[in-house]
């Protein structure tokens, strides 16, 4: 029976729904890019009074790439709370791609504010050399910053680390594949500040010794490459969810098994999966059914494939289902039915 209901026209939709789970990842990722926002008010103050008080060009690269980082941080609360909106009739999806919006505005941030500052400091040193004393200032300013930015690092990661644990997969690969821009830029911000920092300690106790600026001057370099890096990496992350990237091959994989493996379904021709949104996504396919189905049976498995699905990964909003007796390209799952 359900062979004949088949087609591009016949579709099933369950959705949406979001599980407690997500509300209590936001909020952490909230939390987290609040918590930088006030370490780095701190730090750029401080920062700058010790580069003014021992003209250090790595800690002057430091100031710069905190400065960067509160115009960051106020990109990211935008887009984090303009994603919190509701769907409405212009926006049946929600708003979850402001997130990525907004963060790609973040990492242009990083990418000019920090990396171009810190290395107009390297050069501008290197060309007019000058030399740095009062250490004992700079050494306690930079203890206390890799403090704090240890303290709002943990918190940045803790929303990675859960989600990870979730999913059963490694902190690398969940930071590979998330789809919480705001959540990395926190903490990619937050390991650049730590490392920054080691890097600028460095370079003022290698000056110190050698009684030279030359070490003070390749750490800020160092700083500028660091930062140069990680606005290139968050760059193509938020490009690729712009531009409505999908989910891992052995994700897709285990997605499609999961529907399969639900009672009245045949085959698994086709599904695929978009991320709409921080920790949002869609699932879309075709299955064939067992032609002894009837609709409502049609209904009752594809109520048990999202049901499946969502129990596996909350974060799928909504599940399309397409009735289909044979296998066909996405292409012409695309394009219209001319009717004469």
């Amino acid at each position: 029976m359900i062979s004949r209901l088949a087609g591009p026209h016949l579709r099933f939709l369950t959705g949406p729904k979001v599980t407690t789970g997500e509300a209590a990842d936001d909020g952490t990722t909230r939390r987290s890019v609040i918590v930088s926002l006030a370490v780095n008010v701190i730090e750029t103050a401080a920062l700058g009074t010790a580069a003014w008080a021992t003209g250090s060009v790595a800690l002057r690269a430091q100031t710069a790439a905190n400065a960067a980082d509160l115009a960051v941080i106020a990109f990211l609360l935008i887009g984090v709370f303009r994603s919190d909106r509701p769907a409405d009739d212009s926006h049946p999806l929600g708003f979850g791609r402001e997130r990525f919006f907004w963060s790609l505005f973040a990492a242009l941030g990083i990418f000019v504010g920090g990396a171009g500052l810190s290395l107009e400091a390297a050069v501008s040193s290197a060309l007019h050399p000058s030399p740095v004393d009062h250490y004992a200032i700079a050494y306690l300013v930079l203890v206390t910053t890799v403090a704090l930015d240890a303290f709002a690092l943990a918190i940045a990661l803790r929303p990675i680390r859960l989600q990870a644990a979730e999913r059963g997969i490694s902190l690398r690969t969940q930071a590979q594949w998330s789809t919480d821009p705001a959540a990395m830029t926190v903490a990619v911000g937050g390991t650049c500040a730590v490392v920054g920092a080691v890097a600028a300690a460095m370079g003022l106790v290698a000056s110190q010794v050698t009684g030279s600026p030359a070490p003070d001057t390749v750490a800020s370099a160092f700083i500028g490459l660091v930062l140069l890096v990680a606005s290139v990496v968050l760059l193509r992350t938020n490009r690729a969810l712009l531009l409505g990237r999908g989910v891992p091959l052995q994700m897709l994989r285990e997605m499609r098994a999961i529907v399969a493996a639900q009672p009245g379904i045949v085959a698994v021709p086709d599904l695929f999966a978009v991320v709409v949104g921080a920790s949002s996504l869609i699932v879309d396919g075709d299955v064939t059914f067992d032609d002894d189905l009837t609709v409502p049976g049609v209904e009752e498995a594809v109520a048990r494939s999202a049901a499946a699905l969502r129990e596996r990964w909350p974060s799928i909003n909504y599940v399309y289902l397409t009735p289909v007796s044979q296998a066909r390209s996405r292409r012409a799952r695309r394009t219209p039915r001319k009717t004469s």
